[in-house]
C-alpha cells in the first residue's frame, strides 16, 4: 500500500523573464520567422480533437471512476484502484485540545510542525514549523543514520516550545507522521516500507515498520515522543479541512502527483466484511492515478507512458498532474516544429530534451496578458533557445490550453465519480445537501485556468441544481495541520482498548485507575522492571508495539508468574486473529472478551493450554 503515492511537490515558481528585444546586446527574437500558422493548423486541430472531452466522455470517465472504486472495495485487486483502508476511524470533531506535532516527509526535505489546539471555543490556538533539506548523504544511509537525523530536528524543534505552546503535566508528545513512500500500512499507526523512492536508497528500512523506526530513533534521542497516526497527504488534507467544515466529504491533491480519498461507510466495504465489527466510518484512499478507462489519449500521451520508467501504470497521474502537463505539451510542440515548421526551417535542439518544459511554464505563458505575448517568447527563448513570432506564440498557447483543459475537466469528471458512489449508496446525502471536496496542491492552487476548467466539468455533469449543492474548497497546507490533527484524535493516551474488572467500582472510580495505571506504566523508564506498587496492589505489564497489557494484582501474586500469563494471552490473541493487530482489538471487542473468559474466571487463572482456548472459541465460531 501506498501512503503517498503522489506528492504535493512544492509549485517552483517561474522567474521573471527579460524582454531580450528590449535589452542592448542581448539575443534577439527573430521577428522575420516564416508564419507557422497555415502548415501547423491541421496538426492543432487533430491535437484538439483527439483531447476532446465533451459530456458524453466526461460522463463515461465519471461512471467508469464509480464502477472501478466499487469493484476496488468488493475484493483485493478487483479494480485499477487500490482502494486502501486508511485505519482512520475517528475524525477531528473539533473538540481535540493539546500540543500535537507533525512530520511530513515525501522528498529530499521534510517539515516539523507543532499546533496547539483549544477545542471548540478555540480551535487552532496557535501553529509553528520549520523545514528541513535532508543531506544528500543520508538518501544513501542506512536507517538508523535517517531516522536519528530526523530525530534529532524534532528533538530540537520540540525544545522551542514556549509563549503559547504547552503541554499538560504526565503527557507524552503526540506526533502525526505523514510518509508519503510506499507503504503497506497495517494500523493508524503502523507501516511496513516497501520500497524507497524518489532517489532514496536508505538500507535497513525496507521490510520494517516505519512508525517503529522512528519512534526507537526517538528513543536513541531521548525525546518524549510517540506517533499517534501514520497518514498519506491525501488522507491529511481531508483530516485538516473535516476540523473547520463537517460537510467536507472528498479530498484530491493536484500538485506535481495526484491521489483522492474520501469517507466511506464500513458496511459499504465488501472486502472487509467479516474481518471486523467495524466502525461506521473510515477515510479510503483510492490511489486514483492509475485509473485508466475511457481517457481521451494522443499518440504524445502513449510515446510519454512508452519512455516513463513505469509504462502501461499511472494513466490518470501522467494525464492530469503538474509532473507531466509540461511534457506532454513539449512532445507536442516538438512533433510541430520538426512536421510543420512551427518556429521555422531550424528545429532548436534544446526542445528534444525530456521535460524540458515544465507545468510551471505553461501556467506562466497562459497568464500572458501583454499584446506580442511576450512572456510566451521569453520563455520559449530562456528554456528552449526558441525563437518565435506573434503567430508561433498563439499556437504555443491552444496546445499548452488544450491539454490543461483536458486535464481539468477529466479531473473533475473524477471528482464527480467519487461524490457518484457516495451518492448511490447514501441515497441523498451528497447532491441533496451542501458537501464539500477539500482540493490542495500546487497545480490547482497556482494553475487559474486548470481550477476554472475542473469546476466548468463539475457542473456540467452534475447539472445546475445538483452543483449548488457541491462546494469545492482551497485547503491550504491542510495535510500538515491534518495529520497533527490525526495525531490528537487517535491519540492513545489514556483511551482503554480493554478492560475487565474482577472487583466491584463505580464508574468514576474505573476511570481514575485507567488513567492513574496508564500513567504509571508509560511514563516507566523502560529499564526498570514491568511490575510496580500502586495503591495496595502492584501492577504487572508487558508493551506490545503500542499497547501495553497491564494488571493490577495482589500484593503478595508472583509477579512471574502473571508476566508470563500476558505473554501468553497475547499469543492466543495473535493465533486466533492470525496477526493480531489493534483494530482486531477495536472492531472484535466481543471476541476478545471471549478469549478473556476463557483465560480468567473470577480473577483467577483457569487454563492455561493456548490449543484448549484456541479449540472452544471455533466451538463458539460455530454457534454463531
Amino acid at each position: 500500500m501506498s501512503v503517498a503515492a503522489t506528492t504535493t511537490a512544492t509549485w517552483p515558481a517561474v522567474g521573471s523573464f527579460r524582454d531580450r528585444r528590449s535589452t542592448r546586446g542581448a539575443p534577439r527574437f527573430r521577428m522575420s520567422v516564416r508564419s507557422s500558422a497555415i502548415s501547423v493548423a491541421p496538426m492543432l486541430t487533430k491535437l484538439q480533437q483527439d483531447c476532446a472531452t465533451p459530456l458524453p466522455v466526461l460522463r463515461h470517465v465519471a461512471d467508469s471512476m464509480s464502477d472501478d472504486i466499487r469493484a476496488g472495495l468488493a475484493v483485493e485487486g478487483g479494480s485499477d484502484l487500490k482502494m486502501i483502508l486508511s485505519y482512520v476511524d475517528s475524525l477531528p470533531t473539533g473538540n481535540e485540545k493539546g500540543l500535537f506535532y507533525a512530520l511530513d516527509l515525501g522528498g529530499t526535505n521534510f517539515r516539523v510542525l507543532r499546533v496547539q489546539l483549544g477545542g471548540k471555543e478555540e480551535r487552532v490556538i496557535d501553529t509553528e514549523f520549520e523545514q528541513v533539506s535532508i543531506p544528500q548523504e543520508l538518501m544513501f544511509a542506512t536507517s538508523e543514520e535517517l531516522f536519528d537525523f530526523i530525530a534529532s530536528v524534532l528533538a530540537n524543534f520540540a525544545q522551542g516550545e514556549g509563549g503559547n505552546f504547552h503541554l499538560p503535566p504526565g503527557r507524552k508528545r503526540e506526533i502525526g507522521f505523514t510518509f508519503s513512500f510506499p507503504v503497506k500500512q497495517t494500523s493508524i499507526d503502523s507501516g511496513i516500507l516497501m520500497k524507497w523512492t524518489k532517489g532514496f536508497a536508505v538500507s535497513g528500512t525496507p521490510g520494517k515498520d516505519v512508525v517503529a523506526c522512528l519512534n526507537e530513533a526517538m528513543d536513541r534521542k531521548g525525546l518524549d515522543m510517540r506517533v499517534s497516526a501514520l497518514v498519506n497527504d491525501t488522507v491529511g488534507t481531508l483530516a485538516g479541512a473535516r476540523y473547520w467544515d463537517d460537510d467536507v466529504m472528498v479530498a484530491v491533491i493536484l500538485g506535481t502527483g495526484t491521489n483522492a480519498c474520501y469517507v466511506e461507510r464500513m458496511d459499504a466495504i465488501p472486502k472487509l466484511q467479516g474481518q471486523f465489527s467495524p466502525p461506521d466510518r473510515t477515510i479510503v484512499n483510492l490511489e486514483w492515478g492509475a485509473f485508466s478507462k475511457g481517457l481521451p489519449l494522443t499518440v504524445f500521451d502513449r510515446d510519454m507512458d512508452a519512455a516513463s520508467i513505469n509504462p502501461g501504470e499511472q494513466i490518470f497521474e501522467k494525464t492530469i498532474s503538474g509532473m507531466y502537463l509540461g511534457e506532454i505539451a513539449r512532445r507536442a510542440l516538438l512533433n510541430m516544429a520538426e512536421e510543420g515548421a512551427l518556429f521555422g526551417d531550424n528545429v532548436s535542439k534544446k526542445l528534444s530534451t525530456p521535460f524540458l518544459l515544465g507545468t510551471p511554464h505553461l501556467s506562466t505563458m497562459q497568464q500572458d496578458s501583454t499584446y506580442d505575448l511576450q512572456t510566451v517568447g521569453s520563455i520559449l527563448y530562456d528554456v528552449a533557445g526558441i525563437d518565435s513570432d506573434l503567430n508561433s506564440r498563439k499556437i504555443v498557447l491552444e496546445v499548452c490550453d488544450t491539454f490543461v483543459k483536458r486535464a481539468g475537466r477529466l479531473a473533475g469528471a473524477g471528482i464527480v465519480g467519487i461524490l457518484q458512489k457516495i451518492e448511490e449508496d447514501t441515497k441523498g446525502t451528497v447532491f441533496g445537501k451542501r458537501t464539500v471536496v477539500a482540493m490542495d496542491g500546487g497545480l490547482y492552487e497556482r494553475y487559474p485556468q486548470y481550477r476554472r476548467y475542473l469546476t466548468e466539468a463539475v457542473s456540467e455533469l452534475l447539472g445546475p441544481e445538483k452543483s449548488q449543492n457541491v462546494v469545492i474548497e482551497h485547503s491550504k497546507d491542510g495535510s500538515g495541520i491534518g495529520a497533527a490533527l490525526l495525531a490528537a484524535t487517535n491519540s492513545k493516551q489514556g483511551k482503554t482498548r480493554l478492560a475487565k474488572y474482577y472487583v466491584p467500582l463505580e464508574d468514576s472510580e474505573k476511570h481514575k485507575v485507567e488513567y492513574e495505571v496508564h500513567r504509571l506504566v508509560v511514563n516507566r523508564d523502560p529499564k526498570f522492571t514491568n511490575f510496580v506498587e500502586f495503591r495496595t496492589h502492584k501492577v504487572i505489564y508487558r508493551r506490545y508495539a503500542g499497547l501495553f497489557f497491564s494488571l493490577c494484582v495482589d500484593i503478595t501474586d508472583n509477579e512471574l508468574a502473571y508476566l508470563e500469563s500476558i505473554h501468553l494471552f497475547v499469543e492466543i490473541l495473535d493465533h486466533f486473529f492470525s496477526n493480531v493487530c489493534e483494530l482486531d482489538l477495536v472492531f472484535n471487542f466481543h471476541k476478545v472478551y471471549l478469549i478473556l473468559d476463557e483465560f480468567i474466571l473470577a480473577g483467577e487463572l483457569q487454563e492455561t493450554s493456548k490449543k484448549a482456548i484456541i479449540e472452544r472459541m471455533g466451538e463458539l465460531e460455530k454457534l454463531e
